[in-house]
This record gives C-alpha cells, structure tokens and sequence, in this order.
C-alpha cells in the first residue's frame, strides 16, 4: 500500500458566510480595524472564492478608512470595492465572446455563427471559439452549440489553429490579449 491510501480523506467545503464573517472579524480585531458587523456580512456573502479575498477587502477598506478620514461604513465600502466586486459579478459568457469578436472585426453577429467559410468570418470564428474555451468553463460540445451546433472537434481544431498563430505573429497575440482583456473588463 502506498502512504496515501493510509492516509486520511477529508472533504474539505468552502467556508460559510458565518465562518467568514468570524475569519474577518478575528483578522480586524487583531489589526486594530473597526469594522462593523453588516460590513462583514455584506463581504463575507459577496467574496465566494477565498479568504485571501476577503482579507485583501479588509486591507483596501482599512487603507481608504485611514487616507481619508472616513470610518468603514456599508456605503463607504460599496464605494470603495465597487470595481473589484463588479469584476465577479459578470461572468464571461460565449455571448460577450461573439459580441465583442464580431465588433472588432466589423462583422455581423449572425455571421459568426453561421456556415459561412469565408476568411472573414471564419477567423473571427475561431478566435471566438478559442476565447470559449480560455475564458469560460464550457464544454467542448457546449462552445459548439454556441457557434450554429458546431461539434467540440471544430472548436479543438479553431483552439489549435489560434495557438498556433499567436505563437507565430506577435501582432496577432496582441489582437488576442487586448480582446481579452475587454472581454474580461
């Protein structure tokens, strides 16, 4: 037997938003922080990923507390994480793919999912698919469907056919990365 299959198997869950707002209370208290408690709850239900997160919100808060006099209140904190929260709550969509795709390369929306096979369209198209599979968590098959009930192995093909291009033409790696980055925003 190896020693991993001695070990123990825990099944380690997210923590909740009770435990969340203790884990930021405790980390307040032991940095001087006066954070009140319907701040806590209001950040312990919007931070879901991690509680290094929720820590970087109590620094940001407190800082901006500090420089500007204010104390930490619920407004001043929807203020102040506003951008950072909104970045969360708007995921990437194979819809905000196609939109921003197709305006950059002055194309209709509808030709992107279409049949056509026209240079014009199908880069487009396969930087959109490639942008799927980075971006999102969607299956293969799911991407497909998205782009007129192509199957996974045409957005494999598109995926391969992007990567190989970015690393050949660094104009077109950038094209990519500036696309990402406004999908992203």
């Amino acid at each position: 037997k190896s020693r991993f299959t001695m070990g123990l198997i825990a099944d380690i869950q997210a923590p909740s938003i009770e435990t969340k707002v203790a884990i930021l209370q405790q980390k307040a208290a032991y940095q001087r922080i006066q954070i009140p408690q319907d701040v806590s709850y209001w950040l312990a239900s919007r931070i879901k990923s991690n509680i290094r997160e929720l820590e970087g919100c109590l620094l940001k808060l407190a800082a901006h507390s500090s420089l500007t006099g204010v104390p930490i209140t619920l407004e001043m904190a929807k203020g102040v994480l506003q951008d950072f929260l909104d970045e969360e709550d708007r995921p990437v969509t194979i819809e905000s793919i196609k939109k921003a795709v197709s305006e950059y390369y002055g194309i209709r929306l509808h030709d992107i999912i279409s049949k056509k096979r026209t240079k014009e369209i199908a880069i487009p198209r396969q930087i959109a698919m490639y942008l799927c599979r980075e971006l999102t968590d969607l299956s293969l098959n799911d991407i497909g469907k998205g782009f007129g009930g192509k199957d996974h192995a045409t957005v494999l093909y598109a995926h391969k056919q992007i990567e190989k291009r970015k690393a050949e033409d660094e104009a077109f790696r950038r094209i990519i990365d500036s696309l990402i980055k406004k999908i992203s925003e």
